[in-house]
């Protein structure tokens, strides 16, 4: 039994997109900096990396892959989450050398 011709929708040619591996990894890379503490330092930008590069590939191929917002996703937590532990050690030790002022260095000298 054959169907008739729609125009309204074209036959299907090739493989239906499929998913990135480096989106996927980049965002469970992203998401694994936020559960570790000062490893967030380095694994964080390892995450937005990943997904810097899989941004590229889907850039690149866009009709191979469709998981575009993943790698975002990876990229925004990468960075953030370095971001975030960055000033969190920056402040912790602007505080204990008194650069804060006195009171917050009396505090870390108890």
């Amino acid at each position: 039994m054959t169907y008739p011709y729609d125009p309204n929708h074209p036959p299907v040619l090739g493989y239906p997109p499929r998913n990135n591996g480096l989106a996927i990894a980049s965002l469970c890379v992203s998401l694994a900096a936020i559960m570790t503490c000062y490893g967030a330092l380095l694994v964080g930008p390892v995450g937005a990396v990943l997904g810097h590069v899989s941004l590229r590939e889907i850039k690149r191929a866009p009709h191979l892959y469709h998981n575009r917002s993943m790698a975002l996703a990876g990229i925004i937590i990468g960075w953030s989450v370095f971001a975030l532990w960055a000033l969190l050690i920056t402040f912790v030790i602007m505080a204990a050398t008194g650069v804060l002022g006195p009171d917050l260095e009396s505090a870390f000298n108890d």
